[in-house]
């Protein structure tokens, strides 16, 4: 039997011709967009910033810093860009693989078909072939390796290996061996964003990089090991990941992955919107003080999510608590608000508690539960899939929404930037591309 990476590097070639045609691009042009708009917001935010500063980039290399003048090798490009995606918590989703697909993606595609100046079709092409290979894997990796791992930090440099890869024309065998190196060269740990701590957009930066140089080694004639990801000292074992790699040896489907992604709503953890839909349903329902909330959900979310007393910001994004309170205390729904002892009171009448029936639906279906109890009265919100998700998409007025707000652009500018993306034909070479 052909090792894991050998099945993906010929699934990968074998795409190419379909991630050419209408549909596919319809996906990945969208993809695209709703990866620019929060990669803009994020250029004056901590990680570009650190990492500018500490790299030294100045304005040459081949490949952009996007909403920035800096230009850098496309590795260093990847990386940046891949954290600045991975910063405002408002990057695409593939529920089935608890992971971010397009941020390592994206980043590592933008960087070398810039490098190697090719046309928007072909980038395209290389985002759809991305998202498939790296989804693929990630579903098979799934909660045991969630667990524990990061998983943008880990599928993603496969994904982003296998992007990357695309754009050189690749053959299988060589695919197959990016696949391996990056796989031995990824990483990103759940500690690191279960904590007070700024490092969690580095696991997409780096997972984009290590794409790109996967890729490149790989071109260059570096093998990688077959079994990488099987193999008993191989990257399942050694994550503590239990998986039959079923959806990565499996042929396409009749829906690529990409028509598949979660596209965020709130600039907050996935794992959250659930409870916080309800919330919003229940918010002009209620009168009087609130005695008590009760959110049921699925664990995984709870684990990931269930800060009870948030102090900084990266916190209050990760507490469902915080998020829920907000979300049934204010007109105007601001994951981040600075709690006021109004609303702190309100989160500390949070309970959370983990459901069997939404257990059951994880990871490829998220759902939650929220009860209000005031005074004698309850009100229950039921949201069986969360905004966002393939279940529940945004409409196109809401996307066009988002990307004004996220981008931090100014409602004529951001509308300008949309026309042309959307109007702009697959043979324009990137860099031509207006990317704000």
């Amino acid at each position: 039997m052909s090792g894991v990476v050998e099945v993906l590097g010929d699934t990968a070639v074998g795409l190419r011709e379909r991630a050419s045609g209408a549909e596919a691009q319809r996906w990945a042009r969208r993809a695209f967009v709703d990866w620019l708009g929060v990669t803009l917001g994020a250029t004056e935010e901590l990680p570009v910033r650190s990492l500018l500063t500490g790299l030294e980039l100045g304005e040459q290399g081949p490949s952009r810093i996007v909403g920035r003048a800096e230009r850098a090798p496309a590795p260093l490009a990847a990386l940046v860009n891949g954290s600045g995606s991975h910063t405002l918590e408002l990057d695409d989703i593939y529920a089935p693989g608890l992971y971010h697909p397009g941020a390592p993606t994206i980043a590592a595609a933008l960087a070398v078909a810039d490098q190697r100046d090719l046309d928007l079709g072909r980038l395209l092409r290389a985002v759809a072939v991305g998202f498939e290979i790296g989804c693929r894997v990630a579903a098979d990796l799934g909660p045991t390796h969630y667990a524990h791992w990061h998983t943008t930090g880990t599928a993603g440099a496969l994904g982003a290996a296998a992007a990357a890869a695309d754009l050189t024309d690749a053959d299988p065998a060589t695919v197959a061996h990016a696949l391996a190196l990056a796989a031995t060269t990824c990483g990103g740990v759940q500690q690191t964003f279960r904590s007070d701590a700024a490092g969690k957009p580095l696991h997409a930066g780096a997972a984009a990089q290590a794409g790109v140089v996967a890729a490149a080694a790989a071109r260059g004639g570096l093998s990688g090991a077959a079994d990488v990801l099987e193999g008993p000292a191989g990257f399942a074992a050694a994550t503590g990941t239990t998986t039959e790699w079923a959806h990565s040896r499996s042929a396409p489907g009749d829906t690529l992955a990409l028509e598949r992604i979660t596209v965020k709503p709130y600039q907050c953890c996935g794992h959250a919107f659930a409870p916080v839909d309800g919330a919003l349903q229940l918010r002009d329902r209620i009168a009087g003080e609130i005695d008590e909330i009760t959110v049921e959900t699925y664990g995984t979310a709870i684990a990931s999510a269930g800060i009870a007393a948030p102090v900084s910001l990266a916190e209050r994004r990760f507490s469902i608590p915080h998020l829920v309170a907000a979300a049934l205390s204010s007109e105007t729904f601001d994951p981040g608000i600075e709690p006021d002892e109004a609303l702190r009171a309100l989160t500390r009448r949070v309970r959370l508690v983990a459901d069997p029936g939404f257990d059951a639906r994880f990871p490829s279906r998220r759902g939650a539960r929220v009860t209000v109890r005031v005074g004698s009265e309850i009100h229950t919100a039921d949201v069986p899939d969360r905004s966002g998700s393939p279940e529940a998409p945004l409409d196109d007025a809401r996307l066009r929404a988002k990307f004004q707000t996220a981008s931090g652009r100014g409602a004529e500018e951001a509308a300008t930037l949309l026309t042309l993306l959307d109007a702009a034909d697959p043979t324009t070479p990137v860099r031509e591309l207006d990317l704000g």
